[in-house]
C-alpha cells in the first residue's frame, strides 16, 4: 500500500510539474516592418534555447501601420502588442501620449545600461519628467556616399581621404559638383533639399523650450547652400524612394547621396548589388556629426508578458553578440557602444572598395549632439520640407521661406 502511495503521489508531482510548464509558456507578439524578421532571424535559436518557454510572433507591417495600430490600441486601451518598434520620427509623439512602461522602473532597471548606449541615442527615448519609453536599437550616422567611378571620369581623386578633402566645405563640394554634373545625363546629387533635410532629418525642429527652430542662421545656410545647388542646375529634381531615382542610382547617374549609414545596406541588397567597388563614404562637409534615421523597441502596458517581452528586448538590444548577429545579417548599426569593439567594425568592406567605413560611422556617432525631440516633431518636419520645395522650385527666397514655414508650424502647434 505505502508503495502503491508512493507510486501514485510520484505519478502526480510529475503531472503537475509539467501542467505547471505547459502553463508558464507564453507567445510574445512583436510589431515591426521589414527587414526585421531577418534581423532577428539569427538570435532567435539561441533566445529560445536560454527561455524555451517564450515564444516570439513577430508580425511585419508598413512603417506607418506599425505606428498608427499602437497609436490606435492606446487610445482604445486595447490591442496593443507586447513588444513595438517606434521609428525615431515617432518617439516624441508616443512620449506625449503614454501608454508605454517606463523601462528604469523594476523589474526592466534598463538604466544600468545607459553608459553603453551612444549618449545622443539614449536621451532620445527619454521623455521630460525623466521616464524611457523605449529601449534604443540603432542609429543611422549620416555621411555622404559617394561614386569612385564618376570623380575619377571627372580627372578627380577618388579615394576617400582625398575626397574628404575635396569635400571638406560646401563651397568646395559645388566646385566639385560642376566638374561632375553633366547637364541632363549625370548629377551631383540626386535633389538638393536633401543637403537641407540632413540638418533636420526628424529632429531639431523645436529648442529645448519648445519654441519653433526652423528658421535659425544654420536652417538658413543650410537652406542658401541647396537653393544654389539647384540654380546651378547640379542636382537630378528626382526625389528618393521614386522609380526614377531607384532607376539612377545603379545607372551611376547621381554622384553623391547625403544619407544615414544604413543606405549601405540599401545599396548592397537591392538598389545597387553590382555596385561593389564603385561607392565610398566621406564625412559631409563642415559637419562631425549628424544622424538620420533609427529605431527602437518599447513596452506597451497593455501587455500581459511585459518580463518576458524585457527578457527579448534584453537579449536582443543590450547584448553585443546580439547586436553584432543583427547588424551582419541587415547593416542596422547598433546604438550598443559595446559592439563596436568587435573585430567587424574595423575590416575593410570589399563593397566600398576596402574603405574601413565603420569606423568613420563610429567616429560620425560619437561627435553627434543630443537632440531636441518634440511630440509635433513629424507636422514640422512635414510643413518645414513643403516649404523648402517651394524655395527650390519656385525660386522663394530662403529666409522668407523658412519665417513662412515657422509661421505655419506655429499656427498649428498652437504657439504664440
Amino acid at each position: 500500500m505505502k508503495k502503491f502511495l508512493l507510486v501514485f503521489l510520484t505519478f502526480i508531482f510529475l503531472v503537475s510539474t509539467v501542467s505547471w510548464a505547459v502553463a508558464e509558456a507564453v507567445t510574445i507578439t512583436l510589431w515591426g516592418w521589414s527587414p526585421w524578421d531577418e534581423a532577428f532571424k539569427p538570435i532567435l535559436p539561441e533566445f529560445y534555447k536560454k527561455y524555451p518557454n517564450i515564444k516570439v510572433d513577430i508580425k511585419i507591417m508598413s512603417n506607418p501601420d506599425v505606428h498608427n495600430k499602437l497609436l490606435t490600441s492606446i487610445a482604445a486601451g486595447a490591442g496593443a502588442p507586447d513588444i513595438c518598434g517606434i521609428e525615431i520620427a515617432q518617439i516624441a509623439k508616443f512620449a506625449s501620449k503614454g501608454g508605454l512602461v517606463d523601462l528604469l522602473k523594476p523589474p526592466f532597471n534598463a538604466g544600468k545600461y545607459e553608459k553603453i548606449v551612444v549618449p545622443y541615442k539614449w536621451h532620445e527615448s527619454l521623455t521630460s519628467d525623466g521616464r524611457l519609453i523605449a529601449f534604443p536599437w540603432d542609429i543611422g550616422p549620416a555621411a555622404v556616399f559617394y561614386r569612385r567611378d564618376l570623380f575619377q571620369k571627372a580627372g578627380l581623386p577618388s579615394e576617400p581621404a582625398s575626397v574628404q578633402k575635396l569635400l571638406s566645405t560646401w563651397d568646395k563640394y559645388i566646385d566639385v559638383g560642376k566638374k561632375i554634373t553633366i547637364p541632363g545625363k549625370q548629377w551631383m546629387i540626386e535633389n538638393a533639399s536633401s543637403i537641407f533635410y540632413i540638418y533636420y532629418a526628424h529632429q531639431d525642429f523645436f529648442d529645448k523650450e519648445g519654441k519653433v527652430a526652423v528658421d535659425s542662421p544654420r536652417a538658413l545656410k543650410a537652406l542658401t547652400i541647396a537653393k544654389k545647388v539647384r540654380e546651378l542646375g547640379l542636382d537630378a529634381k528626382v526625389s528618393m524612394w521614386t522609380p526614377e531615382w531607384q532607376a539612377l542610382i545603379p545607372d551611376g547617374k547621381i554622384a553623391t547621396q547625403i544619407v544615414g549609414c544604413w543606405f549601405g545596406g540599401f545599396l548592397k541588397t537591392w538598389l545597387d548589388p553590382n555596385g561593389a567597388g564603385k561607392w565610398g563614404i566621406v564625412p559631409i562637409p563642415e559637419t562631425p556629426g549628424l544622424n538620420w534615421g533609427g529605431s527602437n523597441l518599447a513596452i506597451p502596458e497593455q501587455s500581459k508578458h511585459k518580463e518576458e517581452a524585457w527578457k527579448f528586448i534584453e537579449f536582443a538590444l543590450a547584448r553585443k553578440t546580439s547586436q553584432i548577429a543583427i547588424y551582419k545579417a541587415v547593416d542596422f548599426f547598433p546604438a550598443l557602444t559595446t559592439a563596436w569593439n568587435d573585430p567587424i567594425f574595423y575590416e575593410p568592406d570589399p563593397y566600398f572598395g576596402g574603405q574601413k567605413q565603420r569606423l568613420l560611422f563610429i567616429n560620425i556617432a560619437k561627435q553627434t549632439p543630443i537632440p531636441v525631440v518634440n511630440p509635433n516633431d513629424p507636422m514640422a518636419e512635414s510643413i518645414l520640407m513643403q516649404h523648402v520645395a517651394n524655395c527650390l522650385d519656385q525660386g522663394i527666397d530662403p529666409a522668407k521661406a523658412l519665417k513662412d514655414a515657422a509661421d505655419e508650424i506655429r499656427e498649428k502647434a498652437g504657439i504664440k
